[in-house]
C-alpha cells in the first residue's frame, strides 16, 4: 500500500470518529435533540412549577410521588430567576441525567447554581428519581 494511500486511510478513519464524537457529545446530549424532547418537556414542567413553589404539581413528577428532597432545597433559592437546561445525558435506555443552571435573586445578589435531576422511564412515561443542587447555603444558627 502506498504512502498517500494509507493517509487517506487514517484521514477518513480520524474523520469518521470525529463525526461520531460531535454527534454523541453535541447532538445526543443536547437538550433540544428529538430523542430528549419527553424529557425536556418533564424538566420544563418541573421547573415552571418549582419557580412558584407548586409542590402540588411538582408531586406527580416524582418516581415516588414525594418532592421533600426539593422542598428542603427550594428555600433557599430565594427568587427564581431564569432555568436552562444544559444537557441531557443518557445513562441507559430507561435512564437520563439532567444538568440545570438556575440563576436566582437571594439577599439582593445574582446566584449561578447547577441542579442535577435523574430522569427514569417507567411504564412509557420518564419520571424524577432524584433531585440535587450544588446550592451553596447556611443554616442560621
Amino acid at each position: 500500500m502506498s504512502f498517500t494511500k494509507k493517509r487517506v486511510i487514517y484521514f477518513v478513519v480520524i474523520l469518521v470518529v470525529c463525526l461520531i464524537s460531535f454527534y454523541y457529545f453535541f447532538l445526543h446530549n443536547n437538550p433540544n435533540s428529538k430523542s430528549n424532547i419527553p424529557q425536556r418537556v418533564i424538566i420544563e414542567k418541573f421547573y415552571q412549577a418549582f419557580k412558584t413553589e407548586d409542590y402540588g404539581t411538582i408531586a406527580p413528577l416524582f418516581l415516588d410521588n414525594n418532592p421533600q428532597m426539593v422542598i428542603n432545597v427550594r428555600i433557599w433559592y430565594g427568587d427564581v430567576q431564569d432555568v436552562k437546561i444544559r444537557e441531557i445525558k443518557t445513562i441507559s435506555e430507561s435512564e437520563k441525567k439532567v444538568k440545570v443552571s438556575v440563576t436566582s435573586l437571594r439577599n439582593n445578589e445574582k446566584h449561578n447554581d447547577t441542579d442535577t435531576l435523574i430522569l427514569v422511564k417507567q411504564n412509557d412515561s420518564w419520571l424524577i428519581k432524584s433531585y440535587g443542587s450544588d446550592l451553596d447555603y447556611k443554616l442560621p444558627g
